[in-house]
This record gives structure tokens, C-alpha cells and sequence, in this order.
């Protein structure tokens, strides 16, 4: 028997946008409408069940509107046959005086039987729900844990049960895997390791908490379906959930399947010594994002890092000045967002005639090379505190921070002492 299911995670339903106006409201409409995708595709491949990996919703306080499209995107899914499973996360927990607990979509009645292929998990203790197909077949085991608080300490994969089963078994759970890709931007709630899922024997593993599409462990069937929608520009490229088919006592490959309609990418310009305009910087990010726009399907918001000399560094600097510019490329690409990052950029100076001219300027360069060598001019040029330092740092510690501080100190130096206009 083969158990068709499809992984999402971390929707973020009613996620609070930050940004233009227009941008947020686009971004929250685009998680709302790769739920529905997702719904659609289950739908259209008579799948046996969807699966969620935690943090469905973003915020305790859910709309009114968000939970109304979430119980009829799950009646719709129940009505056809297939089963909608949910495990709580950090954003969603289970517990009695939280959110997913008072929506009753796998409250059971008379009126309304299509609830009976719905299944909470809320609770940290590890429960079983068999998968049936349309005609009442079972097909699959999903084995889940919740988080019934929004800072759940505890490994909660460690306590998942080995079944003796002829049906293919998938442990469901919203966990820190310590190994993964990512992990270490995520808050480390339900912490497990690879050696918790070796011992069960699962066909599959669906976890959600980390925001990167990847196997979690190697060698295994444990994967993070990566969130449904990119909500900022970390969460770069395709974005969706996983196709799955699970056969008993064999490890399935899953299949990425995307669903977002937005997506965010970042792009690198540099070499930009000749650019000396505002139009021929705004024809250069045009022609940039146009060319991106031709390799994808999905709308685009785009972080731009500006790097290297450039002769408007000083004036992209300025208050109001990135803002504007921004807002000319939306207007000239049709972009959802564009982000212009300007932390590498700097003015462009000849460092040999700095250094020959006597100046404070070129007697900074000499204490700022003197320092990189000398330990006893840098501990001289040193504050006795320095913030980002423990106080109880050795002196080798020290002076790396101190030396890891002057990386990039002319780029620095010149900007602060020529001001607002190239050299």
C-alpha cells in the first residue's frame, strides 16, 4: 500500500509584514494564496492526506477572515477523502489557553462527519491517527507530537514509538534538528538530534521550525519541507512543500513541489566605478532584475547589495535618497519589492595618494596598519571596554576582536573624513 500525502510547513498564516504598505499586503495575500495552491494540487492528485509541520498561523490573535479560509480549505480537503493532519509549533501551540486549541476542526459531530480525517496533534506526548483513503482503506500511520507552549524545551522526537505495523508510518513533528542547514537562525525549541529518528524505522519524517527545503539528516527520510511562502529576503528561492509516497519498511524521496506565488532573491552588483548617475545605476538594477524576472515563474521581491567603489555611494547614503531610488526600480521592473543594501558600497579614493598627502587621514591609515601588527599600539588605541566583547575575554581574544574591528577601517575612515562627495 502506498501512502500519498503532501508535507507543508511554517505556513505563517496572518504573518504582520513589515515594508511598504503595498509589499506587506501583497506578501500576505501570496501566503494565503500558496495555501490554497497546496489545497488545489491535493485535491487535483486525489492525494490521501496533507500534512502540516507546525506553525500553520503566525499570531495567537488569528483573524477572523484567515480562520474562516482555514476551515473551509480543511472541509474541502476532508469532503474529497483526504485527511488534513496538523502537529502545533512555537507560533501555534496547543496548549488549553491557546489559539489551536479553541479551533475545533477535528471536533467530530453528527452534522459534520467529514471532521473525523482531521487530526490536532496539541500535546507533547507522541499519538497515533491512521490515514484512510475515500473508500475507508487504511493507507498510513502519522505519528505526531505538539508543542502545547510557545517555548517548548524538551526533545520531543525522542519519545516516538517504534509500530509493528504493515501500513508505512510517518512521524510528524516541528523540531530543531542540531545538525540542519539553518538550524542555528532558529530558536531552539523541541530540540532533537539525527540519532533520535534512527532507531524508529519511519518511511518518513515531515518536520517543520527550519526554513530551508532540505534532508535533515543524512541518510535518512527525514526532511524539512522549507516554509510555504518566503516572508523576507533570508528566505531566498522556490518556495512550497513536498510530495510524498511512502511505502512500508522503505525510506521515501520526497518531490519538491512549488506553490508560492512570490519569490525573494538577492542580487550582487559591484564594478561600479563607472556608474556616476542616478539613470545609469537605475538602468543597471533595471536591466539586473529583468534578467531575473526572465528565469523565474514567480513574482519577485529582490534585495540588491551594492558593493565596491562607486561615485554615489555618498549621495545612496543620505537620508530619503535609498528610499526614493527604491521606488523608482518597483516602478520601472513591477517588482513586488526591491531592497537596496548599501553596507559594502563606499567612495572611491586612490589609497597611495591618501597615504602621501599629509593629512589626519593618512596619519589614521598608518595607525590603523601600525595596529594591525603592533599588540601594544592596538591595546594603546583600545577603549578599556569594548561592547560585543565579553568581560571575561583573554588577550588573545581580544586582540582578534580588536583586529577583526579594523577589517575595511579605511573604507571607514575616508567616508568619515572626506565627507559627502568622491575623491
Amino acid at each position: 500500500m502506498t501512502f500519498r500525502f503532501l508535507h507543508l510547513a511554517d505556513l505563517h498564516l496572518d504573518t504582520h509584514f513589515g515594508g511598504r504598505s503595498l509589499a506587506k499586503e501583497r506578501l500576505r495575500a501570496a501566503t494565503s494564496e500558496a495555501f490554497r495552491r497546496a489545497v488545489d494540487f491535493a485535491l487535483e492528485e486525489r492525494l490521501h492526506a496533507v500534512l502540516v509541520a507546525g506553525d500553520l498561523f503566525d499570531d495567537p490573535c488569528l483573524s477572523l477572515h484567515t480562520e474562516l479560509e482555514l476551515a473551509r480549505a480543511v472541509q474541502r480537503l476532508a469532503e474529497a477523502g483526504i485527511a488534513f493532519v496538523w502537529t502545533c509549533g512555537n507560533h501555534d501551540p496547543g496548549g488549553k489557553t491557546k489559539r489551536a486549541s479553541g479551533l475545533a476542526l477535528d471536533r467530530a459531530t453528527e452534522d459534520e462527519p467529514w471532521r473525523e480525517r482531521v487530526r490536532v496533534f496539541r500535546g507533547p506526548q507522541p499519538e497515533r491517527f491512521i490515514v484512510k483513503d475515500a473508500s475507508g482503506a487504511p493507507v498510513g500511520v502519522v505519528v505526531g507530537a505538539g508543542h502545547s507552549t510557545d517555548r517548548e524545551d524538551k526533545n520531543l522526537a525522542a519519545d516516538f514509538p517504534r509500530l509493528a505495523t504493515d501500513l508505512p508510518v510517518v512521524g510528524l513533528l516541528h523540531t530543531q534538528v542540531e545538525s540542519a542547514l539553518s538550524a542555528e537562525h532558529h530558536d531552539r525549541f523541541a530540540p532533537s538530534s539525527p540519532a533520535d529518528f534512527e532507531r524508529q524505522g519511519y518511511a518518513y519524517w515531515a518536520l517543520g521550525h527550519v526554513h530551508v527545503r532540505q534532508r535533515a539528516v543524512p541518510d535518512l527520510p527525514v526532511w524539512y519541507a522549507g516554509n510555504l511562502q518566503g516572508r523576507n529576503p533570508r528566505e531566498t528561492g522556490a518556495k512550497g512543500g513536498l510530495l510524498v509516497e511512502a511505502e512500508p519498511g522503505v525510506p521515501a524521496e520526497p518531490v519538491f513541489v512549488p506553490f508560492a506565488p512570490v519569490r525573494w532573491e538577492t542580487l550582487a552588483l559591484s564594478e561600479l566605478e563607472g556608474v556616476d548617475t542616478a539613470a545609469a545605476l537605475a538602468d543597471l538594477v533595471e536591466a539586473r532584475i529583468a534578467k531575473l524576472q526572465g528565469t523565474v515563474d514567480e513574482e519577485l521581491a529582490v534585495r540588491l547589495e551594492l558593493t565596491g567603489p562607486c561615485p554615489l555611494a555618498a549621495r545612496l547614503k543620505r537620508a530619503g535618497e535609498l528610499d526614493a531610488f527604491e521606488e523608482e526600480a518597483i516602478e520601472r521592473t513591477g517588482v513586488v519589492e526591491v531592497q537596496l543594501r548599501t553596507r559594502g558600497l563606499r567612495v572611491p579614493y586612490d589609497l597611495a595618494d591618501l597615504l602621501e598627502s599629509p593629512s589626519v587621514l593618512s596619519k589614521a591609515f598608518e595607525l590603523a596598519a601600525g595596529a594591525r601588527d603592533d599588540d601594544r599600539l592596538l591595546e594603546r588605541l583600545a577603549p578599556a571596554v569594548l561592547a560585543g566583547l565579553p568581560a571575561d575575554a583573554d588577550e588573545p581574544e581580544r586582540r582578534a576582536y580588536l583586529r577583526d574591528l579594523l577589517a575595511g577601517i579605511e573604507d571607514e575612515l575616508v567616508e568619515r573624513c572626506l565627507g559627502k562627495e568622491p575623491v
